[in-house]
């Protein structure tokens, strides 16, 4: 049986905000979408482990041309089986990450297996959760995205849980040209790169300061978790939660989804205990400062 955050998920009510926010241009989604790029070429880094994370190795018997590389971060230890190894680099969106682009074709997947203790959530936006033994997020892994400006063309990309340790990233059939209910002609072969980043760390900072009415709580999440989708959001509450056991409140709780949908942008999500419990949908109706 999957082990399951212990965690309140909000995808539900981020749902429901982010049909609030679509007015204003808002959205999760997009915005976790909009946010990778694999415009550059990728260089292999070392890791601690004997087996560097760049490096692939086939397996025993000779017959399969599956390749796996394992990308260790942290207690995090990420096995990644594909017929082309990944590429991965290390601390590219930050201190704490693993970029890892995968070239997958129409049709094929690539299988992520979790090996170090703990599970594998998968979300509805794409985005993984790395849970512990004890069900706690400790990582993220951000939806995959193929290279920035290509997203309209791009095949659909698909995450799907196989098992609580095992996940696919399937890339799919090539769209139908704009106009037109035909596939677009192109090569079964064509390769499509997909990249997305694996994280720990996903706060800079949190301070306690005063804002207008009262005590509020300045928190700064790094950059590559502000787009890390829902699993990214996970981990942003339980780093918060556990620095600040203040936050966690329904209402703060609330206004960190609203500033996540909402306001992924804004130097600092100020989140203020004193303010009334209205609900999420209120809460977004007050862009996040509700009276």
């Amino acid at each position: 049986m999957p082990i399951r955050r212990a965690a309140q998920s909000p995808l539900a009510a981020c749902v429901a905000l982010a049909t609030l926010l679509a007015l204003s241009g808002c959205g999760l989604a997009d915005r976790a979408a909009g946010a990778r790029g694999a415009d550059a070429e990728p260089t292999p880094t070392a890791t601690p482990s004997a087996q560097p994370p760049g490096k692939s190795q086939k397996p025993a018997g000779g017959r399969s041309k599956q390749r796996t590389t394992t990308v260790s971060l942290g207690d995090v230890v990420l096995q990644i089986a594909t017929l082309k190894a990944a590429d991965v680099r290390a601390d590219e969106d930050g201190p704490g990450t693993r970029t890892v682009t995968l070239t997958l074709a129409p049709g094929r997947s690539a299988r992520l297996a979790l090996a170090s203790p703990g599970a594998l959530d998968v979300d509805t936006d794409g985005s993984i959760t790395v849970l512990d033994g004890n069900g706690d997020p400790v990582a993220a892994i951000g939806p995959p995205a193929p290279p920035s400006g290509t997203e309209d063309d791009a095949p659909h990309i698909e995450v799907t849980e196989v098992d609580a340790t095992h996940a696919l990233v399937e890339v799919g059939q090539v769209r139908p040209l704009r106009g037109s209910e035909s596939p677009a002609p192109t090569d079964r072969a064509e390769l499509l790169p997909v990249t997305f980043v694996l994280g720990t760390q996903a706060i800079e900072s949190a301070t306690w300061g005063e804002n207008e009415g009262g005590r509020s709580l300045a928190v700064d999440p790094t950059d590559w978790a502000r787009y890390a989708g829902q699993a990214g959001l996970d981990l942003i509450r339980a780093q918060l939660v556990a620095a600040e056991p203040e936050a966690d409140s329904s209402t703060m709780g609330d206004q960190l989804v609203c500033h996540a949908v909402g306001a992924p942008d804004k130097s600092t999500w100020n989140l203020e205990p004193w303010r009334p419990d209205v609900g999420l949908i209120l809460t977004a109706t007050a862009q996040c400062n509700p009276v």
